[in-house]
């Protein structure tokens, strides 16, 4: 994750420069490092298990369902995406595993 982070506070460094990286920005990066870590296990989870499942419903119907671990990465996804707006980043490096 410490990678992941000091990536991000480079980043936001540049944007906005090293006197804008505020004890509130530092947080924001933390968080949003957690997160991209989370999305990256999830994603994971996914790939190897597949987004949904179908099982028997109560009458013998067939019943297609998302996985948790899918629900849970497109909550990431979104939560992700409005700290990267609350922290004005914009579309970061190709060469990034977090790219936005």
């Amino acid at each position: 994750m410490q990678k992941i982070e000091d990536e991000l506070t480079a980043d936001y460094e540049s944007e906005h420069g090293p006197e804008g990286l505020t004890y509130r920005a530092k947080q924001l990066i933390k968080t949003l490092a957690s997160m991209i870590e989370d999305e990256e296990k999830l994603e994971a989870v996914c790939k190897q298990h597949g987004s949904s499942y179908s099982t028997t419903g109560d009458k013998g119907q067939e019943v297609h369902k998302h996985r948790p671990e899918h629900v849970e990465l497109m909550k990431v996804r979104q939560m992700k995406l409005q700290y990267v707006k609350q922290l004005g980043l914009g579309v970061v490096k190709e060469e990034s595993t977090w790219v936005v």
